[in-house]
């Protein structure tokens, strides 16, 4: 498939694009705001503005990688100018965009994916596949350090913030785990003082019980100025498990020890008495590549899979903010 780029997001140049080469497509064309300005190994691309990677009859597919808060905007856009779409997450800001894409997706017959690469890593195909009985509880962390006032994650205008840039992971992990939505959810988030952005979100949602599971909960912990690390634990009335590295897996390398790990007690018990799963070499972005192609080809109308159920999720969590 041929693809072309919105916006030359570091994301774009350094794994998305890389991995499109790595699943066997090509990138033909990316617009950027700026002047044509290649990278080091940048394959060879048209370089043009936004609408002119649109009016490319050449590509089959966009990829959008630019701020959060045009996502939506381009995503219908693209889908307009008959385009398959894959956009970086949160692939909308409220239900009303969500809607927008849905509508366009529908009636261009083409296929529309929220670029949650994560999914696509066999950790989680693992986890989700572990006897661990039925999920109580669930822990997710993910923290990094990021105090530039111009980064565009600093930026409330453009969609800026932890919950939209990494909270976004921990909801999707209670869908991934729990099947469904959750039933009750609530905020609690800092500020800053001049960006206005939530620079630390902790969040805890429910999942009430039913005839077949019992009650269950996911406390989320994210944070844009806090030391590097990730997290996501499991635990379930049989088992519990723990992926170490769940978001920013390393694409894996045997030699130098790099690959993914987990650690599993399928009986429970104590860290001591747990084993340790490494993974096989895995590039998730391309992996996510593949899939998407797979499925604009085949199936273009699953593409949304639990973006929609995901975003409500967040603006629900965003209903529900208070400060400390």
């Amino acid at each position: 498939m041929r693809f072309g780029i919105l916006g030359n997001a570091k994301i774009a140049r350094t794994q998305v694009i890389p991995a499109m080469l790595q699943a066997g497509h090509t990138p033909v064309a990316i617009g950027s705001r700026g002047p044509k300005a290649p990278w080091a190994d940048a394959p060879d691309m048209r370089w043009t503005d936004y609408a002119g990677v649109l009016a490319d009859a050449s590509v089959d597919a966009v990829y959008i990688a630019l701020p959060n808060h045009l996502h939506a905007h381009w995503s219908v856009a693209a889908l307009r100018a008959g385009k398959h779409v894959l956009c970086e997450k949160p692939y909308a800001l409220t239900p009303e965009e969500a809607h927008a894409v849905r509508n366009a997706m529908q009636a261009a017959g083409r296929c529309f994916m929220e670029a949650f690469m994560v999914r696509h890593h066999p950790q989680w195909q693992w986890l989700a596949s572990q006897p661990l009985g039925d999920i109580r509880h669930i822990q997710v962390v993910f923290n990094y350090d990021n105090r530039d006032a111009d980064n565009i994650r600093n930026q409330a205008a453009l969609g800026g913030g932890a919950l939209w840039d990494i909270g976004c992971y921990g909801v999707f992990t209670g869908h991934w785990l729990m099947g469904r939505a959750p039933d009750a959810v609530a905020l609690r988030t800092e500020r800053h003082p001049v960006w206005g952005v939530d620079t630390t979100s902790d969040a805890v949602l429910r999942w009430h019980a039913t005839d077949s599971q019992p009650s269950a909960h996911l406390q989320l912990a994210v944070s844009m100025q806090t030391s590097k690390s990730q997290s996501v634990y499991a635990v379930g009335t049989q088992g519990w498990a723990h992926l170490h590295a769940p978001f920013n897996p390393a694409h894996g390398d045997v030699t130098n020890g790099t690959q993914a790990t987990a650690t599993w007690a399928p009986t429970g018990g104590l860290h001591h008495e747990a084993i340790t799963r490494q993974f096989a070499p895995a590039n998730a972005y391309a992996n996510m590549v593949s899939d998407f192609v797979h499925t604009a080809t085949n199936h273009p109308g699953d593409g949304l899979r639990d973006s929609e159920a995901i975003l409500q999720t967040l603006s629900a969590l965003w209903a529900s903010e208070r400060s400390p």
